[in-house]
């Protein structure tokens, strides 16, 4: 499956936790928050009155429907909960994720049996689908969307979960629904309400996080004589050379991730905030800056040696990660989603390893490993459900450690909730998160350009990847082209 993802850039101090998969607290004052938020709404009175009255309606619709819900709440056990729910999922019923869901609606039928459940598996067309079936009044109750893209483009719909969020969690004994979850991911979804225009505060659970990193057959590492994975460029470009005396292909990728290895080069080297300046640059000067030509001549390096699989130019996905995932290329950059995408090819014997982005040398200090491109789906209900009761309670199943344990289990997936299990494919996808301080968006900033990095930067580094440019003229060529493109802007 080919994703693109956007994440808001965001700090993240507890990224330890995740690693560990211990539960901690709260991470900000809510006093000092809801002052906060308060401040941003009044600084944003002053340049957009349509929007702020947009947000102050959504906000108190929100807040008053959330307020209705809690007090009921917390009058009602769950037991008395009935009338219908609907939910929207991302997932088609055929992938393993669909058969979760259906045990966890199972169960929260058989504890609320006077509430029926309507599950509809809309796949990824949800992305098309969900804004207007929200805006004809359709009966939604539950949907599952990105997050970011959820509270950019449908918050007008979304219900704050604040007070509902200190519910006790289905699974997690003595924890909150809140503190059930992973810290950095409650941590990230509360960081997007504000740019939203929304409240500062929780509108989405998140669940089904993952990172971008390498992922490799551990098996051809073995076999190659690898005994750890690589940290630094050095040792990348040393793996590289053992693997090819091997007999096997390196590197590969897809047509569908090719930004990936840009960004995530010059994201380790220089740091997303600087990929992001790089491919905005209306001079094109920064094209010039040494760093680009150190990364044409390891481009260059990689084509030269024959590291990078001979397939690259024509590799329309998923070939790429089909070649990963038949033994014919040791290393691929992708998501935490690769293991699950490309399970029935590679087999339950297939040697599962994963690493992020070596770190390079000569950067500016704000790259390395410190940065991961990490983030997640996430669970909303929406603001105008005449059953909201009933859809958090069905949402705490969904987020509960027995269905979050079934997502590692059935679906490869990084379980969302702190005690769960990770699968074994991705367990050395913990380390990453452990190294993590700065959360990175997707392809590291390089697509932060648009059209450019569409249709200028990554042509330019394929024809610098498969040798029909030289280092030097490719940087010429994107300071020309950049120049060239934002002049009449």
């Amino acid at each position: 499956m080919k994703r693109r993802k956007s994440l808001a850039a965001l700090t993240l101090t507890s990224l330890l936790a995740v690693t560990a998969l211990s539960g901690c607290g709260s991470s900000g004052n809510d006093n000092e928050n809801a002052a906060k938020a308060t401040n941003t709404n009044k600084a944003n009175a002053s340049t957009n009155t349509s929007t702020e009255d947009a947000t102050n309606k959504n906000t108190n619709a929100a807040a008053n429907t959330t307020a209705d819900a809690t007090n009921a709440t917390n009058t009602t056990n769950a037991a008395k909960l009935e009338g219908k729910v609907v939910f929207w999922s991302m997932w088609s019923n055929a992938e393993p994720q669909a058969k979760v869901i259906d045990e966890a609606v199972k169960e929260f039928e058989a504890a609320n049996p006077a509430v029926d459940v309507e599950v509809k598996y809309n796949g990824r067309d949800i992305t098309k689908l969900i804004k207007p079936a929200l805006e004809s009044g359709e009966q939604i109750d539950i949907f599952e969307q990105d997050p970011e893209k959820a509270l950019s483009n449908l918050k007008d719909h979304v219900l704050k979960l604040d007070d509902l969020l200190a519910q006790p969690a289905i699974g997690s004994e003595g924890k909150s629904v809140k503190d059930s979850i992973i810290p950095s991911l409650m941590d990230w979804v509360k960081s997007l309400s504000v740019p939203a225009g929304l409240d500062e505060g929780y509108y989405a659970i998140p669940q089904q996080p993952y990172a971008v990193l390498f992922f490799y057959n551990k098996a051809l590492f073995a076999k190659a004589g690898i005994t750890a994975v690589p940290q630094t460029w050095e040792e990348f470009m040393a793996d590289c050379e053992l693997l090819k005396q091997s007999g096997v292909e390196p590197v590969t990728f897809d047509d569908a991730y090719r930004d990936l290895f840009i960004g995530g080069y010059l994201g380790s080297a220089m740091g997303s905030e600087w990929t992001d300046s790089l491919v905005k640059d209306k001079t094109g000067e920064l094209w010039k800056d040494p760093i680009v030509l150190q990364f044409a001549k390891d481009m260059q390096t990689l084509e030269a040696k024959g590291y990078f699989s001979k397939k690259i130019a024509g590799n329309k996905y998923p070939a790429g990660q089909q070649d990963l995932a038949i033994g014919k290329t040791a290393m691929y950059l992708n998501g935490t989603w690769l293991p699950n995408e490309v399970a029935a090819t590679a087999g339950p014997d297939f040697q599962w390893g994963s690493f992020q982005f070596p770190t390079v040398a000569n950067g500016n200090g704000k790259g390395g490993q410190q940065g991961l491109s990490f983030g997640a789906q996430g669970l909303l209900i929406n603001k105008d459900s005449k059953n909201a009761n009933a859809a958090f309670e069905l949402v705490k199943y969904l987020v509960g450690k027995k269905a979050q344990d079934g997502m590692s289990e059935q679906a490869l997936a990084i379980p969302a909730t702190t005690d769960s299990k990770w699968p074994a494919p991705l367990a050395e996808a913990a380390v990453a998160f452990s190294n993590a301080k700065v959360n990175m968006p997707w392809g590291f900033g390089i697509d932060n350009g648009g059209d450019f990095s569409t249709g200028t930067v990554i042509p330019a580094f394929m024809e610098l990847a498969t040798g029909k440019l030289t280092p030097e003229k490719y940087v010429a060529k994107m300071a020309a082209e950049a120049k060239k493109f934002y002049g009449g802007k």
